[in-house]
């Protein structure tokens, strides 16, 4: 402060001894520093005011988890399926086996009632909170993929789209997660606002802009998986919770989960955050139809290497209806046609033994009961609770019949190995 004006008296003087060059460049630097005093000032009251605590020293800093999109009317969104089996070309494999499929994929078939459902409810001005129910496999990501893809074309509604094993067990923290959700929707809206670190930040954050006309849908596939972090406790989800229920802030939640929202609290041991009574609509994924399952072999196959394919009937002995499995068979028996060669059997039961065995193996002891009964040979005849859900989840079809005979068979050999 004391060079402050000692630069401004030789400033003076230099001006009346007729030296206005020297005087010119010391008020220039005069200047200068009332301007950085001044930034410093609103910089110190805006930090006070905002009362944002500062991330600790030993914190890393915010990392990536989300993937955001502002929806615009232009965007073509979700195609029709003509449109998207365009995409198919000659002599490439169309299938795609081991991972969830990308929004607008050519092969993906079914779930019509499902995603056109959810989507009227996500595009109300309150976003509704729905929880997609499945068994591993059964198509929750991919459809989840079609859902943001969807959104993509809905105006001034910003989607954001995580999968919860992102988040690394006791490292992640709730500073970090609030911090890398603002973030990515100010990308999506294209503003830069001042990070936060805390619910109370995100929370202003989202209410101002819901107030400007925007909407909010946050889509988090594998929610079973975000209870094993510590950090993630009661007092957080019902954070979360106010968010997804209060009107004011136009926000909702897409949850994708093998067990319900429910379920998942009472076990992570957070129930009483209330966070599960929001959802208020709980759709479960089981098995394609027969048309449907038929058009995803038949189709795709005929684009990508002409007609005349005709082991539709050995692709369902082994997958049935499930949309994961065929794709998985469908890609082998694509293969051995384009190459002209033998169907290699004994790669495709090893490629579903596993997938199979950790199917069986996530089966409750009374759902593993029913369905070696059925494996067999036993009728069904009763009406319970047990063989509804697992015609709901696709473990049984319309006929409460093992969905996959290559199933039934391997039940009846992991059920030998366990008594071994």
């Amino acid at each position: 402060m004391f060079d402050f004006f000692t630069t401004l008296s030789d400033a003076l003087i230099e001006f009346f001894n007729n030296k206005p060059g020297i005087a010119i460049a010391a008020i220039i630097t005069i200047i200068g520093t009332i301007a950085g005093l001044l930034s410093l000032y609103f910089y110190l009251r805006d930090r006070r005011l905002t009362k944002q605590p500062d991330m600790l020293v030993n914190d890393p800093p915010p990392t990536r988890r989300f993937i955001t999109q502002l929806g615009h009317p232009t965007h073509p969104g979700f195609l029709p399926q003509d449109q998207r089996l365009q995409q198919i070309q000659l002599g490439q494999n169309p299938y795609c086996a081991g991972t969830a499929l990308p929004g607008n994929s050519s092969v993906f078939y079914g779930r019509d009632n499902e995603w056109k459902d959810i989507l009227n409810r996500l595009r109300s001005n309150k976003p509704a909170n729905v929880n997609i129910l499945g068994e591993r496999r059964i198509g929750k990501s991919s459809l989840l993929n079609q859902i943001y893809q969807a959104l993509a074309a809905e105006p001034d509604l910003v989607s954001i789209y995580a999968t919860a094993q992102e988040w690394k067990l006791g490292e992640d923290s709730q500073a970090q997660f609030f911090s890398s959700l603002q973030q990515a929707i100010a990308e999506a809206l294209r503003v830069t606002p001042p990070p936060v670190y805390n619910y109370e930040g995100l929370r202003d954050f989202i209410r101002q802009y819901a107030q400007k006309g925007y909407r909010f849908v946050l889509l988090i596939d594998e929610f079973d998986k975000m209870t094993g972090n510590a950090h993630f406790n009661t007092s957080f989800f019902s954070q979360l919770r106010v968010l997804g229920y209060q009107p004011e802030y136009q926000f909702g939640y897409v949850l994708a989960s093998r067990s319900t929202v429910s379920d998942i609290c009472q076990q992570g041991k957070i129930d009483e955050s209330k966070f599960h009574n929001i959802f208020g609509h709980s759709p479960t994924l089981g098995l394609l139809s027969k048309t449907e399952a038929k058009e995803l072999i038949q189709e795709p196959m005929q684009l990508s290497l002409g007609p005349g394919f005709k082991s539709a009937k050995e692709i369902f002995h082994y997958a049935g209806y499930h949309p994961a499995f065929i794709q998985i068979v469908a890609a082998t028996y694509w293969d051995a046609r384009y190459s002209k060669s033998e169907v290699n059997r004994y790669n495709i039961e090893q490629a579903l033994r596993g997938q199979y065995r950790d199917l069986w193996e996530h089966q409750s002891e009374d759902a593993q009961q029913v369905l070696l009964q059925v494996a067999q040979g036993h009728v069904l005849t009763q009406d319970n609770w047990q063989i509804s859900e697992l015609q709901h989840r696709g473990l049984l079809d319309e006929q409460r019949q093992v969905f996959s005979k290559y199933f039934a068979k391997l039940i009846l050999e992991l059920t030998q190995e366990s008594k071994a």
